[in-house]
């Protein structure tokens, strides 16, 4: 997890951000939070659902060894790629929502010197958990991976909303956030951890 102090500088971002949305783009309330007309109305953003196969031609060979991509941000053409198996999945909208808000992220914090490209890799899927990871263990990210996590789930969770739902102390907060916000559950946990951090 980010430090409390970068939490708090992406909280604030957002939550500029979430002020200046029109109110016939979004009213501030209806769940789930609308990324994609969010990304085209402010950002000139257009979000393309993709083949694999598209994905990889624009990016080539993947040094990293990723199973797959769920995103791209290219800046340049002013789009957000998402990748079309997501959407196969029974979270796959769910999913789709956080990798679009994960790529605005990128556009909003990243976007320093020439257009560049963001990938998004599989690794915060949903499955994991289905494939005996431990959702609560720490995956090292690069920072700015991490930023675009924080940001996404920021966007797709206010903050006022999410602290009023655990003040509400619910017996399972991630799963209340999880069911409430329409995310999933690496989301759902960052942002326990984040907004009890904050509350502090």
């Amino acid at each position: 997890m980010l430090a409390a102090e970068e939490l708090a500088r992406i909280e604030d971002d957002v939550s500029g951000i979430r002020q200046a949305i029109p109110g016939w783009v979004w009213d501030g309330h209806s769940l789930p939070v609308p990324v994609d007309l969010i990304a085209r109305e402010l950002y000139n953003l257009r979000v393309q659902v993709v083949s694999v196969e598209a994905m990889r031609e624009v990016i080539g060979e993947d040094p990293e060894g990723h199973i797959g991509l769920s995103g791209l941000l290219l800046s340049a053409d002013g789009e957000i790629w998402v990748s079309r198996p997501e959407l196969d999945y029974e979270w796959g909208e769910r999913r789709h929502r956080f990798t679009v808000g994960h790529e605005l992220g990128h556009f909003v914090m990243h976007q320093n010197g020439s257009p560049r490209i963001f990938c998004r890799g599989a690794e915060d899927d949903e499955s994991e958990s289905r494939s005996g990871v431990d959702q609560n263990d720490p995956v090292p990210r690069p920072v700015p991976e991490a930023e675009a996590n924080t940001f996404a789930a920021a966007l797709l969770m206010p903050f006022d909303e999410v602290r009023k739902r655990l003040d509400a102390d619910p017996a399972d907060p991630v799963e209340d956030l999880k069911q409430y916000f329409g995310v999933n559950n690496k989301p759902a946990i960052r942002r326990v951890e984040a907004v009890r951090l904050l509350s502090d």
